[in-house]
């Protein structure tokens, strides 16, 4: 039988008459039935390269994604251009699991998303031979690697599913991989004989460029008054997001900040609004950003250094994905390093530390030794630290070890929804329904949009009730709760507290056990991953586009011609009587003794850096002087 064509799909479904670079040669791998590792730029259309196959394929593709909000969003997208989507997340009640996959091994969806901690749950594995899967793929697949900078430890489970579905091909995606972690996932999924195609992570589009200043604020001002199109400012706290929010509107500039920490509504509401153009600047933390793909953002913008150049280049990739010309700003100020360098310290508590909030945790949430596997529970952690005495910082960091050590976990990104259950006996509630007209639609209608709600706890939306119903939403939501004051129902109003969920039985401290991979080789992994980026910010030989390509591994790219370091090239040749000037005093002061490349800099005047290293290169090139691997500087006789 001959195979559909993959470009008759992508016309039919995506309405565009040509693949982008590689995505051609990805999807013809995995009709070929091998085992494919994608490594695409941010923006470069992963999600095609999986789509495109499953659709041709004939069958159920499982989706494996760690980002809530993108599982969310192409789920609609498929949805829109008529694909059968669905997605299984810990916001559904057991029966409305139970039924989503009932319906997926009937073959009424193309494609289920889920997130990696449903992978190993009794009632996905119960039914995972009936699913007719056809392709696995693994968004993110970064989140495998051990060094990677967004460690999942739940994707480990991808093995034990792939042994469980022998033949069926999968492919794995990402846009951020060093070398090293490019072999821990080909490792780590099983791929040894798979496939592997590589885009160049190089966005021509994008310029790189370091600001250096002691005025942070009139910096982010320059760079977003004026602006064209739609821009995101990263900061490292969330009280700077809303700092940095205030201070651009207090200047005319169109802003509103997102973090974690607003409810789920707040979140919402301002994303949506970002996304419509409504407010062109968004302070964010790195909470936001994922899985939103706005085609518009001319400009990010971050106002301290990221942690690693992982996330710096993630971040920074939002920028430009429909193509056109955008800029990537990092506003660099000198104690920067200083406040990096102590926030990595603090990311290491001590193994005691982190022990006794593993104790405290478990007796807090009535945890008992031995017992826990798979509970989530609600957690506040600012309420948690009040209670203990414990700095919030702290028991953040000490949770996010255990996370890679395996033992616990907050998941933040998913809303707890609302819940209700009919309590009173059906003919009590049809005498109710009959005596209260108002409160009697609302009955019918729940009854009708929820199956089994007479039994078991539903989650439901009330947003989607209340327009069924006319009505607005806090107007449904007063006569749930006074269903409940009746006792005709048990409403539980949905939740923005994050969960703490268990991922193994609760053990004693003395078995607590942090693995190096967890512990002392992360910091030291982390350590140099911040030395790496603190380097990008504050060399100003370099352009910034091949620094960055050379640390994921593209050697010897070309300068970019258009970052700061580049265009000051271009100015930095000082003229003929400084440069004699620079030329003697180099000469001088290494006469006697060798000295450092940056003492000699540093000790020119006058002259900008730029030009003097432009002499000292000069001078390097024709043989007159010698820079060692520890660049001291040489006279050479």
């Amino acid at each position: 039988m001959k195979r559909v064509d993959a470009h008759e799909v992508l016309k039919q479904y995506w309405g565009h008459t040509a693949f982008r670079s590689l995505q051609a040669q990805i999807i013809e791998s995995v009709l070929d039935g091998h085992d494919t590792l994608a490594l695409l730029p941010t923006g470069g259309g992963k999600s095609i390269c999986f789509q495109v196959p499953a659709l041709i394929l004939d069958g159920l593709c499982l989706v494996v994604t760690p980002l809530i909000a993108l599982m969310k969003d192409q789920v609609e997208q498929l949805t829109r251009r008529g694909i059968a989507a669905t997605a299984l997340h810990s916001g559904l009640s057991a029966r409305e699991i139970d039924h989503l996959l009932e319906e997926c091994t009937k073959g009424s969806y193309r494609f289920l998303y889920v997130s990696p901690e449903r992978l190993g749950t009794t009632v996905f594995l119960a039914r995972l031979d009936r699913l007719g899967l056809k392709l696995l793929a693994i968004d993110e697949a970064h989140c495998i690697a051990q060094w990677g900078h967004d460690f999942r430890p739940e994707y480990l489970k991808i093995i034990q599913l792939r042994e469980k579905l022998p033949g069926v091909p999968l492919v794995a995606l990402t846009a951020t991989a060093t070398p090293e972690v490019v072999d821990q996932i080909r490792e780590r999924l099983g791929m040894t004989k798979g496939n592997l195609f590589q885009a160049g992570f190089g966005r021509p589009n994008l310029t790189y460029s370091v600001d250096y200043t002691e005025d942070q604020t009139g910096r982010l001002l320059k760079w977003t008054q004026n602006l064209i199109g739609s821009a995101i400012v990263y900061a490292d706290t969330r009280k700077k997001t809303e700092r940095w929010a205030e201070v651009m509107r207090k200047s005319g500039v169109s802003a509103d900040y997102y973090h974690a920490g607003l409810a789920a509504e707040d979140r919402q509401s301002k994303q949506d609004a970002w996304i419509q153009g409504k407010i062109k600047v968004m302070a964010c933390t790195s909470a936001f950003g994922m899985g939103i793909d706005k085609p518009d953002v001319r400009l990010v913008v971050h106002m301290s250094p990221p942690d690693c150049p992982e996330a710096y280049f993630q971040e920074a990739g939002r920028a430009g994905r429909d193509g056109q010309a955008s800029k990537c700003i990092l506003i660099y100020h000198s104690s920067d390093r200083k406040l990096a360098e102590k926030r990595l310290g603090l990311s290491f508590p001590p193994r005691a530390t982190i022990y006794d909030i593993y104790h405290k945790l478990g007796i807090w949430q009535n945890i008992g030794i031995g017992d826990g596997k798979g509970m989530s529970r609600p957690f506040v952690l600012l309420d948690f630290c009040r209670e203990h005495h414990l700095q919030p910082p702290v028991v953040h960091h000490s949770i996010n070890i255990l996370h890679r050590a395996g033992y616990l976990l907050v998941d933040d990104s998913l809303l707890v929804p609302s819940r209700l259950r009919f309590t009173c006996p059906a003919r009590e509630l049809d005498e109710f329904r009959a005596t209260n007209p108002v409160l009697g639609r609302m009955v019918e209608q729940l009854l009708r949009s929820y199956t089994g709600i007479m039994d078991e706890y539903a989650a439901i939306d009330e947003v989607a009730i209340g327009r069924k119903l006319g009505i607005a939403t806090d107007e449904l939501r007063a006569g749930l709760e006074e269903l409940k004051r009746k006792k005709i129902a048990q409403y539980i109003p949905r939740s923005d507290q994050p969960l703490l969920v268990w991922l193994r039985d609760r053990v004693p401290e003395s078995h607590l056990h942090l693995p190096p991979e967890s512990y002392s080789r992360l910091k030291e992994r982390k350590h140099a991953q911040l030395q790496s980026m603190l380097s990008y910010a504050e060399q100003s030989d370099v352009c910034r586009a091949t620094l960055l390509l050379d640390y994921f591994g593209e050697q010897e790219s070309p300068p970019c011609g258009q970052c700061d370091v580049c265009i000051q090239y271009h100015h930095e040749r000082p003229d003929p009587a400084l440069f004699a000037s620079i030329r003697q005093q180099i000469n001088q002061t290494c006469q006697g003794a060798p000295t450092t490349l940056k003492k000699l800099v540093e000790g020119i005047k006058p002259g900008h850096p730029a030009q003097i290293r432009y002499c000292i290169r000069y001078l390097a090139d024709e043989g007159l002087l010698r820079i060692d691997e520890q660049e001291n500087v040489y006279l050479t006789l």
